[in-house]
């Protein structure tokens, strides 16, 4: 944006000090203090305002961005159930998956590129870039009927703009708060996702059958292009002086990749990717062989659990008053992975309604918080950014191989359980890891204090 470091660079002149200096003097030209910046402008980063108007603006693009970043991918369950039994049902479960995989891996492996940008100022054409790539990839995939475009359309190109908007959606929220207040809201905005990926699966499976595949499609593509113009148009993040004069280089160096803490985070969160996409992929198939056939429940279960984990994102940032940010997040993943180990007794749609309401509470917190976490262990936000891209190259390696083990898994052993015991152990590892992470925090602490 020409300008934007010479405006950066500018201090508001004390205009009261030059009146004070004489005040009776007549024909002193006051120079006025300067106007704010346009909204579509970054500004140097300062104390966080703690609050405002424009801090909660990026609360509520933040917010949008979930919804269609996280709050898409969780909805290929949808998709899923749909190609298997009809568009692509000559491939298996564990082919169709590979669409949704690649899609989650995507929205987090290319975060390598997209933190670094971030941080170095280029927020704005992230947002453009990512809002018309998702359009883009909806509106080709309503006119899709093979499966490599399919492939393309929705796992490549979708999963593409996602990555684009999913850094900013996380990232120009803490600048704005102090510490104490990031947790509720950074949760607050992680809403977004919960409840998109609550109402995108309604929206498909109630128009699919009355308008037909191409036209629920684009309008999920409508919803999404207008959610993020928004996001567009009211995104202000705060940057330090001279954002767009970093390199790759000073980002990485300065971003302390290889601080032992962020490697304990990175594997914990790793396991979690690696086990969290597998019960919405296959929930609504198990569902239908243990009592669910034929029942209208069994295709809103992933909206009931998608609905669910809009209630259980704000529960970590409660628990963290008390107990702290890691050992909340501890709680929270460990009753997650307790859920996956429930979700092998179902037996009646009963109980797979219990599973879709505890799975979706207990992840939906792990999703929220999680990047408070990081937050929390980062002492720099210039460099959150850069720190969130490479924790999505882990989190996309996790994302792409996951759900399709499982597939596998189901295929090979022609039953649910190897696959439903593999995400459980998956997301039980991401607490022991997070368990290391409080150890490790706790000594650190311990030896600068003494």
């Amino acid at each position: 944006m020409p300008g934007l470091t010479e405006a950066n660079d500018d201090k508001p002149r004390p205009a009261v000090a030059y009146e004070s200096q004489d005040s009776s003097t007549e024909g002193i030209d006051v120079p006025p203090s300067p106007a704010p910046p346009p909204v579509t402008d970054v500004r140097d980063a300062g104390p966080p305002p703690n609050g405002g108007v424009v801090a909660w603006l990026q609360v509520a693009a933040a917010f949008v961005l979930y919804g269609n970043t996280l709050g898409l991918i969780n909805t290929f369950g949808a998709y899923q159930r749909y190609y298997e039994t009809d568009l692509l049902k000559e491939y298996s479960a564990s082919d169709i998956s590979w669409i949704g995989s690649i899609q989650s891996w995507f929205l987090m492996a290319i975060g390598v590129f997209i933190g670094p940008l971030y941080d170095a100022g280029h927020c704005r054409m992230l947002l453009i870039a990512g809002t018309i790539f998702v359009a883009l990839g909806f509106m080709l995939t309503s006119i899709s009927t093979a499966y490599w475009s399919i492939f393309l359309a929705q796992g490549v190109l979708t999963g593409l703009g996602t990555s684009f908007l999913a850094i900013p959606s996380i990232a120009i929220v803490p600048p704005y708060f102090k510490p104490a207040r990031r947790p509720f809201v950074m949760g607050t905005a992680t809403l977004g996702s919960g409840l998109a990926a609550t109402i995108y699966p309604i929206v498909f499976q109630s128009l699919q059958p009355a308008i037909g595949f191409p036209w629920a499609v684009r309008v999920q593509g409508f919803i999404s292009f207008a959610l993020c113009l928004f996001a567009v148009i009211v995104a202000r993040p705060r940057y330090t002086k001279n954002a767009r004069k970093r390199t790759f280089r000073t980002l990485f160096s300065g971003a302390k990749l290889k601080d032992p803490l962020f490697i304990v985070y990175v594997t914990s969160i790793f396991f979690n990717n690696l086990g969290f996409f597998e019960p919405l992929f296959y929930l609504e198939g198990y569902a239908e062989l243990h009592g669910g056939a034929g029942l209208p429940v069994t295709r809103y279960l992933l909206a009931i659990l998608n609905g669910s984990s809009i209630f259980g994102r704000l529960m970590p940032s409660a628990l963290s008053k008390y107990v702290g940010v890691i050992n909340a997040f501890i709680a929270t993943v460990f009753l997650s992975s307790v859920s996956i180990f429930y979700w092998t007794s179902v037996s009646n749609i009963a109980g797979s309604i219990a599973f879709s309401v505890l799975y979706g509470f207990f992840s939906g917190g792990v999703v929220a918080f999680a990047p408070v976490v990081l937050t929390s262990l980062t002492e720099d936000l210039s460099y959150l950014g850069t720190r969130l891209g490479v924790l999505n190259i882990f989190k996309g390696i996790g994302s792409v191989v996951g759900a399709p083990i499982g597939g596998a898994i189901l295929q090979t052993s022609g039953g649910y359980l190897g696959m439903q015991l593999f995400s459980a152990f998956s997301v039980l590892l991401t607490a022991v890891f997070a368990g290391v992470l409080q150890l490790m925090v706790v000594r650190a602490t311990n030896r600068t204090t003494k």
